[in-house]
């Protein structure tokens, strides 16, 4: 369980006691599905496939179900449960700050969701030289009774090369960057990179911060040989993520920021597998 944050009690015995207003009962009869705090930015500890630690930022936002009959919830509580999350944000500890979040609220209902950067060093194809590349991260965790679920969402750019214009122009063929977007629902946790590697295994090319000549000459060529529309790339990916049996649901969004129209394609698809136990996790 997380750590209680709050300070030990030390009462004031030559002040009135406070009024907590949040407390009192509230008569309209209307019940609140979510109540809470977002954009709280605090820096955070994400975990590597080695199992260090990473340093980033993590954007949070925190709520809870709010009864009829109470006029409000103490949101000092919800930040400082984020603040015992924040230096070691793991999806087991995420499930943990959903509890007490309930505990200290009142409330059968929570949902925890956090943003944050998520570098990894890359090593260019050709002279080794490496970089970091960072890419974005969403973990969300939702609990209602006993019954908890969770979804990663992973953001990726890429490289994806026209297999259209590589057929009918005599010079070489128009590529540009694609965002992939990829929200996972899985039974358990999946470390990040493992769902990084997925994705940038499909594209035309995965991208480098830092690529010298014989680099770059090695990506375009290696775009050339692989070309993909928005569409092969989604196809691709989903059918990539479906033989995950860890699994419970996925969806695959793609945006090619078209080189030559003035426009954006997009593809996106999502599916759910058949999983024993995909009703949620219990805890």
């Amino acid at each position: 369980m997380l750590p209680d944050t709050r300070p030990p009690s030390h009462p004031d015995t030559t002040q009135p006691e406070l009024a907590d207003v949040q407390s009192t009962p509230d008569t309209r009869g209307v019940a609140i599905h979510q109540v809470g705090i977002k954009r709280l930015m605090l820096p955070v500890r994400v975990p590597e496939r080695t199992g260090q630690l990473q340093s980033s930022i993590g954007n949070f936002t925190l709520s809870v179900a709010l009864a009829a009959d109470t006029k409000g919830i103490h949101m000092s509580r919800l930040v400082e449960i984020a603040l015992a999350l924040a230096p070691e944000l793991t999806p087991e500890r995420l499930l943990d700050a959903l509890h007490a979040m309930c505990l200290r609220e009142g409330s059968n209902q929570s949902m925890l969701e956090v943003s944050f950067p998520f570098f990894r060093m890359k090593q260019s194809p050709v002279s080794g030289v490496e970089s970091p590349l960072d890419y974005t991260v969403t973990w969300r965790g939702e609990r209602s009774g006993e019954t908890v679920q969770w979804a990663w969402t992973l953001g990726v750019a890429v490289t994806t090369l026209c297999p259209c214009s590589r057929e009918i122009s005599l010079y070489g063929a128009h590529n540009q960057r694609a965002q992939v977007t990829v929200m996972l629902e899985p039974l358990v946790p999946i470390d990040i990179e493992t769902g990084l590697d997925l994705v940038e295994a499909q594209a035309s090319s995965e991208l480098y911060t830092l690529l010298k000549r014989s680099d770059e000459k090695w990506v375009t060529e290696q775009a050339f040989e692989r070309p993909r529309f928005v569409e092969d790339l989604v196809r691709d990916i989903s059918c990539a993520l479906a033989t995950d049996s860890r699994l419970v649901r996925f969806s695959v969004d793609v945006e090619n920021l078209e080189s030559i129209h003035h426009y954006s394609a997009f593809a996106c698809l999502a599916q759910t597998q058949s999983r024993p136990g995909s009703g949620g996790v219990n805890r």
